[in-house]
């Protein structure tokens, strides 16, 4: 039986005037295909959406979302940004804990060796408030200059000396105490999400080993990079081929 409840908060907002752009359905299904079965937690899923910077097109946004997930219940919470809408994930997360996620990320399922549940066990047994899931490989470098080893060999981790707002998992009470009155405060933009809010709350950890590759792709929803748009393109590819073998298969 599902006892447990957990987060899953995805943000996106309207970054294009064409919705085939849109990538938070594919962040969706990309945490359920590797965290989502076999697991004692009952997901919550909400997808914070703010309007801008096309708010005419907010609703063929949505429907592209709605399309995308048909078998996948979700909460849609319209926003004023990112920061208003992390901080009111954690005003209104039932669970312990919680998966903050960007739309333009998707997990690389054959480097997650360990079940959702083992992970939330591993944070609330080692006292950890923030685990988090590497765009590259677990190396000293941005927000990770002072990185180490950590955990052990049946879970492996790495303490990292600062915090971003790339895929993570977040003790929700934690953030409440600590992180959410500072968002909402007067200095709360400057505090942000990343190296501001580092200097309140410290470091965190990383998933894996020292030297472990990267365990989410960034698919770039701003399109701003070369090397993130080559992988967005062959994920994206990747999803079709494998929806039309599907049907394929249903359909034979």
């Amino acid at each position: 039986m599902k006892s447990e409840v957990f987060n899953l908060n995805v943000f996106t907002n309207v970054a294009s005037r064409d919705p085939s752009h849109c990538l938070a359905q594919h962040a969706v299904r990309s945490f359920f295909d590797v965290f989502g079965k076999d697991s004692r937690h009952r997901i919550v899923t909400r997808i914070f959406i703010d309007p801008n910077p096309n708010p005419d097109m907010f609703e063929p946004w949505v429907a592209t979302i709605r399309d995308g997930l048909p078998d996948i219940p979700f909460e849609l919470v319209q926003t004023n940004g990112m920061l208003d809408g992390f901080a009111r994930s954690l005003e209104v997360c039932e669970g312990d804990y919680a998966m903050q996620l960007e739309h333009d990320f998707v997990f690389v399922k054959s480097r997650i060796h360990h079940t959702l549940d083992r992970m939330v066990d591993e944070m609330r047994t080692r006292g950890i408030d923030y685990l988090r899931f590497n765009k590259r490989r677990n190396r000293p470098a941005a927000f990770d200059l002072g990185l180490e080893p950590a955990g052990d060999a049946d879970f492996p981790l790495c303490r990292i000396s600062g915090r971003s707002n790339n895929p993570h998992i977040l003790d929700i009470a934690r953030y409440r105490e600590v992180v959410l009155p500072l968002l909402k405060g007067p200095d709360g933009r400057s505090v942000g999400l990343e190296g501001g809010l580092c200097r309140y709350v410290g470091g965190g950890y990383i998933y894996g080993p020292y030297g472990h590759g990267r365990t989410v792709g960034h698919l770039d929803g701003r399109r701003l990079r070369f090397s993130d748009g080559i992988r967005r393109r062959l994920y994206l590819l990747g999803e079709t081929l494998s929806r039309r073998s599907q049907r394929s298969q249903t359909n034979g």
